[in-house]
């Protein structure tokens, strides 16, 4: 996908198109329209790094008891070591 945004609209923001990709991102995951995994791919960063970008920032994850019980039930299909 390409998307074109016109520097003028831009102003003197002066934003590289890495740290647009992040506050797309970003705006994506607070607005619960992404996870955080899906974030993280948009911003080109990997989950850790997304995550510590996130805290440095005070947002915190959308983490809820539905979350937790799917990572429940991913460990419990996990193979045994």
């Amino acid at each position: 996908m390409n998307i074109h945004i016109d520097e003028e609209a831009l102003g003197k923001l002066n934003l590289s198109e890495s740290q647009l990709k992040f506050d797309l991102a970003l705006g994506l995951f607070v607005d619960g329209r992404v996870s955080l995994g899906r974030a993280a791919r948009i911003a080109g960063k990997d989950t850790i790094e997304f995550q510590r970008e996130l805290g440095s920032r005070h947002i915190p994850l959308h983490y809820g008891i539905t979350e937790f019980r799917q990572d429940l039930e991913t460990i419990r299909r996990l193979p045994a070591h």
